[in-house]
């Protein structure tokens, strides 16, 4: 199944982005920031999307979410973001929430054991959160950024160890760093498919087959992946091109 996400849609409101995504798409990851904070949006999404045939995930707030800072109140703050977005979903129906890991700060630099620990703690509080509420929470791998965590497999790994939350591959973000062939080695463990291109050096997002991604090899790799692929985009425009090329991947 294919589905789209792109911030440029928490922009708009949710009415006139839900009716443009329904005519195009399966299924919608709604990045839940914006005008489409999921606190805000609980009603009007309750009301219009059972006239529509779409199944719904969510991308976590992004914008200025740190569960590694090294502030405790910033920290806190976060955790209170996100949680409050897991029981949005739970009330909405929604299976699944892509989260980010820690990004680094400058004190971080200087200790980024305590930001690891951090993290996996945090994690461990969304996992709890998660199965209580019946909600799959999906770690994402980073680009290439020194500000960036979970760049490899085995520091992603390393985060989620111990707990059930799977793993968002982001292909683009991989791709950037060099690994994406070690990160399809965790196929069992991934439960969502972040799609979108670039030509190796810098987190693009561009349209499928516009950048240097071997994606026939990708979808081969991927055989017996029962989740969405979610097209990442910069807007409605370069959603449909890769929306249209990875389809006929898929149907080749």
């Amino acid at each position: 199944m294919i589905a789209v996400s792109s911030p440029a849609f928490s922009a708009m409101e949710f009415a006139r982005a839900l009716d443009l995504i329904a005519g195009e798409f399966e299924a919608w990851e709604v990045v839940a920031e914006g005008l489409h904070d999921l606190r805000s949006i609980e009603r009007p999404f309750l009301d219009l999307t059972p006239s529509y045939d779409l199944e719904y995930s969510a991308h976590a707030p992004m914008s200025d979410i740190n569960i590694g800072s090294l502030n405790p109140r910033m920290r806190e703050a976060a955790m209170r973001e996100l949680l409050s977005a897991l029981g949005s979903c739970h009330r909405l129906g929604m299976d699944v929430l892509t989260v980010h890991p820690a990004f680094m700060t400058p004190l971080g630099f200087v200790d980024p054991g305590r930001v690891r620990d951090t993290t996996r703690a945090g994690l461990r509080r969304l996992d709890a959160s998660s199965r209580e509420l019946g909600v799959k929470v999906a770690l994402e791998n980073m680009p290439s950024s020194p500000f960036s965590t979970a760049k490899t497999p085995g520091t992603l790994l390393e985060l989620i160890e111990g707990t059930e939350l799977g793993v968002c591959l982001d292909v683009g973000h991989a791709h950037t760093n060099g690994n994406l062939k070690e990160f399809v080695k965790l196929k069992g463990s991934i439960v969502n498919l972040h799609v979108h291109d670039n030509k190796g050096a810098v987190d693009e997002h561009l349209p499928v087959g516009d950048g240097t991604i071997d994606f026939p090899w990708l979808l081969r790799a991927m055989s017996g992946y029962r989740g969405r692929h979610v097209v990442e985009s910069r807007g409605l425009e370069d959603a449909l091109v890769s929306r249209d090329r990875l389809k006929a991947l898929l149907d080749g």
